[in-house]
């Protein structure tokens, strides 16, 4: 046997998922009570392998009594879940918010209750409190625990973790407690919040240092495959009509798309650049019918009135 606490952790987390990324119909209470004990497990163990990146001491309840040699043996007791994600906030400065503690504390309660005494319970509720845990868990394991590791072993667990985030797709009561949250979290940015093509969820959000949607997660660094793949996606019209031609009047990167559909108005079509993120009110094509120009400004592009003045000798 060879788990490792990542790729452990990892595990454990596929077979949430493989028990949960059912139809309602066929999720099974005793499906329930295996995601609930590998969920609680996942959730240790991946908190703790992110404390021991940091250092293997933070792992251990109380240093003073262990060595590095007795920790290489596994002879040590060590610091609670709860302890933990404080040590990670505190001590590491990854951030684990109110909510996030509380979710798992009371998961934990459940896996007690369930482990050692039995449990009776709705199926609703025990749905909704793993889902909340495990939408914390895929957060962490995502912004702070894979970044944090190296190439080698990044690429070793990434086709793992693109099956479980595929699978927590299909998990209805994931995916509602997902979107409530970042429909809280996101509407600050609900302007430049679209679907994302990837997940057809709406919580990509579109910025100039590089977009990335906050459900699947997804990630864009440039602007221009992000509006290739917008446009293949979700417009009907062919896309050499949204790109080839789409070269933004502001910055002239071929990002721009007619026709964008943000959170803050979804039934209301803008167009809006995906690299400099300006928005038109109203566009329409040059003379020259290769560029847009905005219906305010002057009856041609920059790029035809660059040639005009170089033809009249004036630059």
């Amino acid at each position: 046997m060879d788990f490792l606490p990542v790729p452990n952790g990892i595990d454990y987390l596929s077979e949430v998922v493989a028990r949960l990324a059912r139809p309602d119909a066929e999720v099974s209470p005793r499906d329930l009570k295996y995601a609930v004990l590998h969920l609680q497990a996942a959730t240790e163990v991946l908190v703790k392998a992110r404390l021991q990146i940091e250092h293997w001491s933070l792992v251990v309840k109380d240093v003073s009594r262990c060595t590095k040699e007795k920790y290489d043996r596994g002879e040590f007791e060590s610091a609670t879940v709860a302890e933990s994600m404080r040590r990670l906030d505190d001590m590491v400065g990854v951030p684990i918010g109110k909510g996030d503690r509380e979710a798992v504390e009371e998961l934990a309660k459940l896996r007690n209750r369930l482990q050692h005494w039995g449990l009776q319970e709705t199926v609703a509720l025990v749905e909704k409190r793993a889902a909340s845990v495990l939408d914390f868990l895929m957060r962490f394991v995502d912004e702070h625990l894979l970044p944090a590791l190296g190439d080698e072993q990044l690429a070793a667990m990434q086709a793992e973790m693109d099956a479980v985030r595929l699978g927590v797709r299909d998990i209805v009561t994931f995916v509602k407690v997902r979107r409530t949250r970042l429909r809280e979290e996101l509407k600050t940015f609900a302007s430049t919040t679209v679907q994302c093509p990837s997940c057809h969820e709406w919580a990509l959000v579109v910025e100039q240092e590089g977009s990335r949607c906050h459900f699947c997660p997804r990630a864009w660094e440039d602007s221009e495959d992000l509006a290739y793949a917008y446009a293949e996606t979700f417009e009907t019209t062919s896309i050499e009509d949204h790109v080839s031609s789409g070269d933004c009047p502001d910055c002239w990167t071929r990002a721009l798309i007619v026709g964008v559909r943000t959170a803050a108005s979804p039934g209301e079509p803008i167009d809006m650049c995906f690299n400099c993120t300006a928005v038109f009110t109203s566009l329409r094509l040059c003379s020259c019918l290769e560029y847009f120009v905005p219906q305010a400004e002057e009856d041609i592009c920059r790029r035809c009135w660059d040639r005009h003045l170089e033809l009249s000798g004036m630059v």
